[in-house]
């Protein structure tokens, strides 16, 4: 059965990026929402929504994630990171968490949100650990929703707000390592709109989305509409050798901008297989990057 506005719906991650995104649009189609986080004192201007609350606590604690579920009809999981700041981080938030999700959250509705190119014999960490942590949870809750998105962009975003202010720092052009990576950019509420949707859909009980935009194009391409949007220099393609030997160097260096591991989740690409039902089997039409550009960023003067 679906879950339908009025509903609770618990969020973990949804102080976040995408979580933020979400929490606006199922507030505003009345569903009743509780999210969870370590530091409630950063994210005070979320209680001004009234059918919000907002649980102290952590959520790799699996006997508070029980008491979180209490009364919920679903869960959506978008606790993700990018990259580790210690050995066993993939592990423990990609594989590990999804577990305790199933075990706590038994009889709800769950949506995993994963990424585009999981799989569980790449050479990405990253990549290998979101694929198993997909396994583990549905040999605990087989009826899970898994959602791969590509890169996701919007407004307060890590990609293109990220891309200008490095733009900023190259007048003659930044240089984009695995410049050919394929990826197709998704806007956040595209992204939003979608899980609400599955959210809704009987029939999505047990199925993989693959939540991408309608312009499938390479990093560079990507980064060049970006920099023609900011009236910057095109940005100049680094060969698969070079990204790697500036992977190398850069992963070192504190705070890793660039890491071995990065370079081989590029190298795997972000797309959604054709056979994988998107967004448009969910009635949500993506918004094309280039286009949402014109938004995203002022035209120069």
């Amino acid at each position: 059965m679906g879950v339908r506005p009025g509903a609770l719906v618990v969020l973990l991650g949804g102080c976040g990026f995408v979580g933020r995104a979400l929490v606006r649009e199922m507030h505003h189609r009345g569903y009743r929402l509780r999210l969870v986080t370590r530091r409630p004192d950063r994210h005070r201007d979320l209680l001004v929504l009234p059918r919000l609350e907002l649980w102290e606590g952590d959520v790799h604690d699996e006997r508070f994630l029980r008491q979180v579920v209490a009364g919920a009809a679903a869960l959506v999981n978008l606790v993700g990171i990018l990259d580790e700041r210690a050995p066993g981080d993939f592990v423990r938030v990609h594989e590990e968490l999804p577990a305790r999700v199933a075990r706590a959250g038994c009889g709800l509705r769950l949506v995993q949100v994963s990424a585009a190119g999981a799989d569980a014999a790449s050479d990405s960490r990253y990549l290998r650990s979101k694929a198993r942590g997909e396994q583990r949870l549905r040999a605990l809750a087989p009826a899970a929703i898994v959602v791969r998105p590509s890169v996701i962009y919007g407004a307060g975003d890590h990609f293109v707000g990220r891309f200008q202010r490095l733009l900023r720092w190259a007048p003659l052009g930044l240089p984009v390592p695995l410049a050919d990576s394929p990826m197709a950019p998704v806007h956040v509420d595209d992204v939003a709109a979608g899980i609400i949707a599955i959210l809704a859909r009987t029939a999505a009980a047990g199925r993989d989305y693959g939540f991408c935009g309608p312009e499938v194009m390479t990093l560079w391409e990507a980064v060049a509409a970006i920099a023609q949007r900011s009236g910057r220099a095109r940005p100049r393609r680094l060969s698969s050798a070079t990204s790697l030997l500036l992977a190398r160097v850069l992963g070192h260096w504190p705070g890793g901008p660039f890491s071995i591991d990065q370079w081989r989740t590029l190298r795997a690409g972000s797309v959604c297989p054709a056979e994988v039902p998107g967004l448009p089997d969910l009635g949500v039409t993506p918004r094309p990057f280039r286009e949402a550009l014109k938004d995203l960023i002022p035209e120069p003067c």
